[in-house]
């Protein structure tokens, strides 16, 4: 059906065009009418069409296009007749045009609105722009056709009227085309207009040099306005939208804004001048002008600043609240806490039992919401629960939202205070919502925690004890006490630190050099995971990392561990401590192989950091690569046309089937530390690794082992043709700092690139 109304739509634009050049042709005045009425009907017909067929919004505002170029064909159609009128009469087209600029402006204002780019500093620019063309058209326009023997004073300011009314409306179109710019009506509505106002100042020129009656060339800027008019309804857009948001405003002081400002106030300034040696009202007249231009000009300054000051508040809010439900975020709702903790600090230091509580809610089945209904009806439930917590909070209670269906409350008073809401907050969450798919109820859990010195760990207990209620069954509340720390156990505590870890960002990225075993010389470095407890010290990642695997974490927490890494390179790069081709390698959880935008992942962040895909390695695991599908192959092969290259880490721990080397899209294999370290003690060992290394070279996989911790290891590796290696024996894993003054160390010439391995799949 959309077709067919665009194909109807494009048939009479065909037409109007073909009528138009009818128009323009050397033919006889009554044909010429009749071609014009026409013209007329063709645009009407185009705009109908179009606006029944594709309904645009908001439909008012788009109708008042068609009306408005009714009105000037009627205007213009009754044009010729009335030049061999005198009197009123020969004014009597005039009414009809001038009825089209406002109907015109009406619309297009309306539309500016609806795309949210009528704004005040846009109104203040217009007027500035339209004073200057006043007064220009007043100057060269309107008095020197008064001056003429036999001219009215109506066709004088009628002939300066037209081109100032093309140029208002085409600053308008102009600001369409700044908020909208995906609509393409628009543009050609633009092109309409610029038209127009060339043929008004075509009739305004002649007007000026005493000539009335103009030739038929004048009027082809008009015919040529009309047809772009009817392709203009051709792309009317279903909908209006804005193609930047309301905070926009920072462009108050674009350079095209301040180039319409300096000629306005340069024209008004040199029209003044021009009027100096005028009668006493007309130098009344030009420092009125000035003045007001002047005003306008410092209230749009005005505008601007208290624009500018309210588009970073309304930044700042989207930046520390949720976009979603409009609670605070985890970092804004911790800093009001401790606002609220130290304006009562007093209060809550009394002997009157008086403290300050966080609640952590959890919906229980929120999942299967989504899963039901969808994400959309989900985000609806969830805006509809941030409403109630907020109805149900007492007040000076603070509310807020950590992510997806978790959210929190910090309250102030005795235990009871706390239990009470918790009570309040069960009975109301679990009443049932009305949503657009029907109605909705699920329960909650929630956990409860003094808060005493620390926000994290106070969220860290509210969040076992709400993971405990729903243990008891859900739908209930758990306050955290010393006895549910020992019943909880060391493990849920171990858990707990490491998401407080993740929060808080307290994870750290060492490195460790790859280097060549020949010389020495780094060729790369390893990115590595690792954790300093502030209460344990330093953990083994052995013991941390299976915990992020089995809790999901691992997800978000390996893409900043590749996003830091890239941030590392770069800047080691950027002081000139290596060259392009020192490979940075980072390690990949099989949970990050099964995100099918993984690829996107690494493509956005190699960009971001201005990194080529050749300079980084990602270490896979045997077992992520041989218990994959398809998607996993694929998304292996999306990776490898990044540049990036795919080693296969831990190698003969696993399967070790040589056959998936084959088939996999691998660039590397990294000998596992346990053969490395049999070296020189275990002849077995020693015919695993000549094995391996035979089989590489025959495949054009590159080798690197992994722990070397003596020479007499570095030794028998070079002799059996490893080419690259990383161990204790040469670097310990590092800070990025402590590891850039390790590169630091070596000539620029060590640090050029290993020829890369070009990687052939065979068969």
């Amino acid at each position: 059906m959309v077709e067919r109304s665009k194909a109807g739509a494009a048939g009479w634009v065909v037409a109007t065009a073909a009528i138009a050049g009818a128009y323009l042709a050397p033919v006889p005045d009554l044909v010429r009418s009749v071609l014009y009425g026409l013209l007329a009907v063709g645009v009407l017909l185009v705009s109908v069409a179009v606006v029944r067929r594709r309904r645009p919004q908001p439909a008012w505002s788009w109708s008042l296009v068609p009306i408005s170029a009714t009105l000037f064909l009627v205007g213009s159609g009754l044009r010729p007749w009335a030049e061999a009128l005198t009197g009123p009469l020969a004014f009597a087209p005039d009414p009809f045009s001038l009825a089209g600029y406002v109907v015109l402006s009406v619309g297009l204002a309306r539309l500016a609105r609806a795309a949210g780019g009528l704004r005040r500093e846009v109104v203040i620019d217009v007027l500035v722009a339209g004073l200057a063309g006043a007064a220009a058209a007043v100057q060269f326009l309107v008095l020197p056709v008064l001056e003429l023997p036999g001219r009215s004073t109506t066709g004088g300011i009628l002939a300066g009227v037209y081109p100032l009314l093309d140029v208002l409306v085409l600053l308008l179109v102009l600001d369409l085309l700044l908020t909208s710019p995906q609509v393409v009506a628009f543009r050609w509505l633009g092109a309409c207009l610029g038209f127009m106002l060339l043929g008004d100042l075509g009739y305004a020129v002649l007007g000026r040099r005493g000539e009335f009656v103009a030739p038929t060339s004048f009027d082809a800027p008009f015919v040529v306005s009309y047809f772009l008019l009817a392709v203009a309804l051709v792309h009317l857009p279903r909908h209006v939208g804005t193609g930047r948001t309301r905070t926009a405003r920072f462009d108050a002081w674009s350079p095209a804004r301040l180039a319409v400002l300096c000629l306005s106030l340069l024209g008004a300034v040199y029209l003044a001048s021009v009027r100096g040696d005028a009668s006493p009202a007309g130098q009344v007249a030009a420092f009125v002008l000035l003045c007001t231009m002047i005003g306008l000009v410092l209230a749009r300054a005005v505008v601007a600043v208290n624009g500018h000051a309210a588009a970073k508040a309304v930044l700042e809010h989207r930046a520390t609240h949720d976009a979603l439900t409009d609670l605070p975020g985890r970092d804004e709702f911790e800093r009001r806490v401790d606002d609220h903790l130290r304006a009562r600090a007093g209060e809550l230091a009394g002997g009157d039992g008086t403290r300050c509580w966080l609640l952590f809610v959890d919906l229980d089945g929120f999942k299967l919401v989504n899963d039901s209904y969808g994400h959309v009806v989900g985000d609806e439930f969830l805006c509809e629960v941030a409403a109630r917590l907020r109805r149900l909070a007492p007040a000076g209670a603070v509310v807020g939202r950590l992510a997806g269906d978790e959210f929190v409350l910090a309250v102030g008073g005795g235990p009871g205070t706390a239990v009470d809401l918790a009570t309040d907050l069960l009975g109301g969450l679990r009443v049932p919502v009305r949503l657009s798919a029907g109605e909705v109820a699920v329960s909650a859990s929630l956990g409860i925690a003094e808060l005493t010195s620390s926000f994290a760990l106070a969220l860290r207990e509210a969040d076992a004890a709400m993971y405990r209620a729903k243990a008891q069954g859900r739908n209930r509340f758990v306050v955290w006490d010393e006895s549910l720390r020992r019943e909880i156990g060391d493990e849920v505590e171990f858990e707990l630190d490491l998401r407080s870890a993740v929060a808080e960002h307290s994870l750290e990225v060492h490195h460790q050099a790859i280097v060549s075993l020949r010389t020495g010389a780094p060729r790369g470095v390893e990115a590595l995971l690792r954790w300093n407890h502030p209460l344990h010290g330093s953990i083994s990642p052995v013991r941390f990392i299976p915990v992020l695997e089995e809790t999901g974490l691992i997800v978000d927490v390996g893409r900043w561990v590749l996003d830091t890494a890239l941030a590392d390179l770069r800047r080691w790069r950027e002081r000139g401590l290596v060259g392009a081709g020192f490979v940075l390698s980072v390690n990949v959880s099989p949970r990050q192989l099964l995100d099918p935008f993984f690829a996107d992942t690494v493509g956005e962040l190699l960009q971001a950091h201005r990194v080529e895909g050749a300079s980084l390695m990602l270490e896979i695991t045997e077992s992520s690569v041989l218990h994959q599908d398809q998607r996993t192959l694929d998304l292996l092969h999306r990776l490898r046309a990044l540049g990036v290259g795919l080693a296969v880490d831990d190698f003969g721990t696993g399967y070790s089937a040589l056959s998936y080397l084959r088939s996999f899209p691998v660039t590397r294999v990294k000998i596992d530390r346990s053969f490395v370290s049999g070296v020189g003690r275990s002849v077995g060992d020693e015919a695993v690794l000549r094995a391996v290394v035979a089989v590489s070279d025959a495949l054009e996989l590159a080798v690197t082992a992994e722990g070397v911790e003596t020479e007499e290891q570095r030794e028998v590796l070079e002799r059996l043709g490893v080419a690259h290696g990383q161990g204790w024996w040469w670097h310990r894993a590092q800070s990025a700092e402590e590891t850039a003054r390790f590169l630091a160390a070596w000539e620029p010439e060590a640090l050029q690139p290993p020829p890369a391995p070009q990687r052939r799949l065979k068969s």
